[in-house]
């Protein structure tokens, strides 16, 4: 790379010091922000709220984000989490979070993500008849269930929240605002509202389009976007991955 800082959009609603405007500032990146969807209520408040009183029932809380804690606290009344629950996050922020509700030690993995985190909880428990809740969002991954259950824990998932797409004029105009040479898509949904806003051609003129994972990826495809996709999907691998030479080919589909 050149001594050109590359701007980078960042289409998830990741704050000043969230994990992934981090990891892209630690590489001498330009973190810029174009959120493209913004958080709603669960659809059936009354799963989160059964889930959030029964709490007691469960050996682990494992959470990928601050508003699945913020949600579920809420729905408990503002009551702290039970005493003895065990808890893991996705990155330190919602670690953070968990701790400011009522959470001793959380489990955290040494980088932000779900992969991470997966091998993280790997030998964290013997998990054959572990009972562990995860709030998410509507529209959340589902590797975290589907590795727990893999291991014989039984899971219960739970609706936290849901995204909402914001307006494409909303969009385009911060993306205009934002002036990106670079974007990252953390979401099937981000991925079809910034393509409905901005365009196609307009992210395929950027030659850097990265992914967090293959569904991502593979959405933004068939947009007719090609995109990036790290190795891991977390934030640290996909960083990485748009400082690497420009002539780097996008890849033609997840994998």
């Amino acid at each position: 790379m050149s001594d050109h800082a590359l701007r980078v959009a960042v289409t998830r609603d990741d704050g000043a010091d969230g994990p992934l405007t981090e990891a892209l500032r630690r590489r001498g990146l330009v973190p810029v922000t174009c959120a493209v969807v913004d958080d709603a209520p669960a659809p059936e408040p009354a799963w989160l709220a059964k889930a959030a009183d029964d709490l007691e029932r469960y050996r682990w809380l494992v959470v990928a984000s601050q508003r699945a804690v913020a949600a579920l606290i809420e729905a408990r009344g503002g009551r702290p989490l039970p005493a003895g629950l065990r808890t893991a996050a996705v990155g330190a922020r919602t670690a953070a979070r968990l701790e400011a509700s009522g959470a001793a030690a959380p489990l955290l993995a040494p980088v932000a993500g779900s992969t991470a985190l997966i091998e993280a909880l790997r030998h964290a428990d013997a998990w054959p008849g572990r009972r562990v809740l995860i709030p998410r969002a509507l529209e959340g991954g589902r590797e975290l269930g589907e590795a727990l259950r893999a291991w014989g824990a039984q899971v219960d998932e739970v609706v936290a929240y849901r995204t909402l797409e914001r307006s494409p004029a909303g969009i385009a105009a911060a993306w205009r605002e934002a002036r990106p040479e670079a974007v990252v898509v953390a979401s099937p949904s981000a991925a079809r509202a910034l393509v409905g806003a901005v365009g196609a051609e307009c992210l395929r003129r950027l030659g850097r389009v990265a992914a967090i994972g293959s569904t991502t990826a593979t959405q933004l495809l068939a947009l007719g976007v090609p995109a990036m996709v790290p190795a891991r999907a977390d934030f640290e691998a996909v960083a990485d991955l748009l400082v690497g030479p420009t002539e780097r080919p996008a890849a033609e589909g997840g994998r």
